[in-house]
């Protein structure tokens, strides 16, 4: 089952992705207000095993290290988002008020597997799609056919690429050569703004278009 919050200044969505036998889940890209999502959490029983981020930008860790606090659940980044997590200039923090670090546990590569605990057959593979940050992966489920995209791509629109890291004849190839060959019924849950899918936006979203 998939839930979430929209937090933060910047309407950044914070997902919840549960297994529904079990009850235990990631969250993925905890951006803001922390005691809200932890009171979700609570009120509903889950069990957060793992804290995947998308990548390193303020608006979508800003509440990772309180919850991995309450929680005692990893937090997992892409290998390129060491720079992003330790450096508040890279992270947009000290840009937008409190400049704030952190840590990951586990750094992640192009195809690695994050298997729940609680049940191996629930699990997501890592895309690296980098563009928007250097460190920019996806989260995709197979089994579920659905991907948690960030800030990679939108509905209608591609993530900005002006930012440190960022790159937009990059990002445009990587969401060609690693999201635009997903299966076209694949669910795009971004960072910000309506779900969508592989089929959409391959046909109608207007940067392609422009481009191509």
């Amino acid at each position: 089952m998939i839930h979430n919050l929209t937090v933060g200044m910047l309407q950044e969505h914070t997902y919840f992705y549960i297994d529904e036998q079990t009850k235990h889940g990631f969250i993925i890209d905890p951006g803001a207000e922390a005691p809200r999502l932890l009171a979700y959490i609570k009120e509903r029983g889950y069990v957060i095993e793992k804290i995947l981020l998308t990548h390193g930008h303020v608006d979508h860790i800003g509440a990772a290290e309180a919850i991995r606090e309450a929680l005692g659940c990893s937090i997992i980044i892409h290998q390129e988002g060491k720079k992003y997590l330790e450096d508040a200039n890279w992270n947009y923090s000290s840009q937008l008020g409190e400049a704030f670090t952190l840590s990951a546990d586990y750094y992640v590569e192009h195809g690695d597997e994050i298997i729940l605990d609680a049940n191996s057959d629930f699990k997501v593979r890592v895309i690296y799609a980098p563009g928007h940050t250097a460190d920019g992966v996806a989260y995709y489920s197979e089994k579920d056919r659905l991907a948690f995209v960030g800030d990679i791509i939108f509905a209608g629109s591609v993530g900005r690429s002006d930012l440190p890291g960022g790159n937009s004849n990059r990002l445009l190839s990587a969401i060609r050569a690693q999201i635009f060959t997903l299966p076209d019924e694949t669910i795009l849950y971004p960072g910000h703004g309506n779900a969508t899918t592989v089929k959409k936006e391959k046909e109608t979203n207007p940067v392609f278009n422009f481009f191509d």
